[in-house]
């Protein structure tokens, strides 16, 4: 009878430390999921960082681009403005010049 209650208190015992490595086993299981999700949630959020900084560059890089073309405009506009005045002080000059020489041979 001794040896059946001995028996029992070892099974019982055995059971014991089968729950508590179970419940160990169920936190670090636990830890190990929790782990995984924060860092797939760092990767995503890293992803989306550089994603963000990319569209930011590429609409900085668009707005100097614009910006270079509308100079480039307003330059192309002047040098078109000065190119027609100098034409017409081209054709005033001869002009001038004909009307010169028709007083002169006058």
């Amino acid at each position: 009878m001794a040896f059946d209650k001995a028996d029992a208190r070892k099974q019982e015992a055995s059971r014991a430390m089968e729950a508590e490595q179970s419940a160990r086993d169920a936190v670090l299981q636990k830890t190990a999921r929790l782990r995984a999700q924060r860092l797939a949630k760092e990767a995503a959020e890293a992803e989306t960082a550089a994603i963000v900084a990319s569209e930011q560059a590429q609409a900085k890089a668009e707005i100097v681009e614009a910006k270079a073309a509308a100079k480039a405009a307003k330059t192309k506009t002047a040098t078109d403005k000065a190119a027609k005045s100098a034409e017409r002080v081209a054709k005033a000059a001869e002009k001038a010049e004909k009307a010169a020489k028709r007083a002169t041979a006058e």
